[in-house]
């Protein structure tokens, strides 16, 4: 029975020395830390791990875990207890004995007084102010389109139809009901952390009734649920860059789902399939056409008509003899360059021969061939 009280006693030590380490260690403070260093260190840390700047899904955790240790040290009763039951539970093991941290002067701040003092570090959509506390940002939204050869070239808008999360109409983005508002709400007083407390001890978790935002909804709009957004039909204008690639991401800022209560919208994100085309092809930067001769323009010259980029099409002067595979290059004549510039238009020449020969063509081309030999 001694020994199990012996046994009890210790573990209550060692479970208050690792609560007054642990306030400190979330802090990252030393136990002489006055009272102007907790309330600066909480000023960085909440900045750091705020869930409005922080996207990790632990950040309102390490939030709620800030503010339990910050109302620990801040409370001069609580805190003195805390490190009077170290100091005896490690004083034989030459533990911490110094003096305690001035109060007299300071009075206790709670983290939501902290949070409206400095609340402009976190900007209007905040969740420790009110209205704005409910603020989120919209998801991002991801789509495709398809564009011909020849728009990707020359550039080009098109209409997009989707269907996005857009402010609702009803209650024009409040999500209450017309004559309600949101409220303060009363299990954790608007700080969006519930403070449990056993006797010298407190522990700060994320309030479920609220969901850590501080306000409550009682009377949420109809048309929307208070969400403030609902899904509805939307034409969205994309403009595609001349010189695009097949497969490219466009990014079309604000053009994805709404935020919630104010919240800034996401983004759209439109990947771009550039159709092939029946006579151009691209490679690397440059445009390659095959340009097809007849016998006598190859041998003699002339002119052919050939498109263009721009949808056109022009006379191009053949020099003769015009070997067959063998290329001209149009510079600047091909699409723009991603990195600035235009790139080329490249000109293989083909030899299109007859499908069929009449007698007397080929006894042109016999005697033609008589003549080529050397004497």
């Amino acid at each position: 029975m001694f020994l199990g009280r012996l046994r009890c006693a210790a573990l209550f030590r060692s479970s208050v020395c690792l609560a007054a380490r642990d306030a400190y260690s979330v802090m990252g403070l030393e136990r002489s830390a006055s009272p102007q260093e907790v309330k600066a260190r909480f000023r960085v840390l909440a900045k750091q791990y705020h869930p409005d700047l922080n996207t990790d899904r632990n950040a309102s955790l390490k939030m709620a875990e800030l503010t339990s240790a910050y109302d620990t040290l801040m409370d001069p009763k609580r805190r003195a207890a805390l490190d009077q039951a170290t100091a005896g539970a490690s004083a034989g093991a030459g533990g911490y004995t110094g003096g305690f941290p001035n109060f007299e002067n300071d009075e206790w701040v709670s983290p939501s007084q902290m949070f409206s003092e400095f609340s402009d570090l976190f900007g209007r959509n905040s969740q420790f102010r009110q209205p704005d506390s409910t603020a989120a940002r919209g998801e991002d939204v991801s789509t495709n389109v398809e564009i011909s050869f020849l728009e990707a070239a020359q550039g080009c808008e098109k209409m997009i139809s989707l269907r996005l999360k857009q402010t609702c109409p009803d209650c024009r983005g409040s999500g209450a009901r017309e004559g309600t508002t949101w409220s303060k709400c009363r299990v954790c007083k608007g700080t969006g952390v519930q403070r449990k407390e056993q006797g010298i001890l407190s522990m700060g978790m994320p309030c479920q009734r609220c969901r850590s935002r501080g306000v409550v909804l009682d009377h949420p709009c109809r048309g929307c649920n208070g969400e403030s957004t609902r899904m509805m039909p939307r034409e969205i204008r994309v403009n595609v860059p001349a010189g695009v690639r097949n497969l490219m991401e466009l990014r079309v800022p604000g053009a994805g789902h709404a935020g919630c209560h104010g919240g800034k919208a996401g983004h759209l994100f439109v990947q771009v399939k550039v159709l092939p085309h029946e006579r151009f092809r691209l490679l690397e930067n440059d445009v390659h056409l095959d340009v097809p001769l007849t016998l006598r323009e190859a041998l003699l010259g002339g002119e052919v008509s050939i498109p263009t980029l721009e949808g056109s099409s022009e006379r191009l002067v053949i020099q003769a003899p015009a070997q067959p595979g063998a290329t001209t290059v149009l510079r600047g004549r091909g699409p723009p360059r991603p990195a600035g510039g235009r790139g080329n238009l490249v000109l293989h020449f083909l030899l299109q021969l007859p499908r069929s020969l009449s007698n007397r063509q080929v006894e042109l081309i016999e005697e033609f061939d008589d003549l080529s030999r050397p004497t």
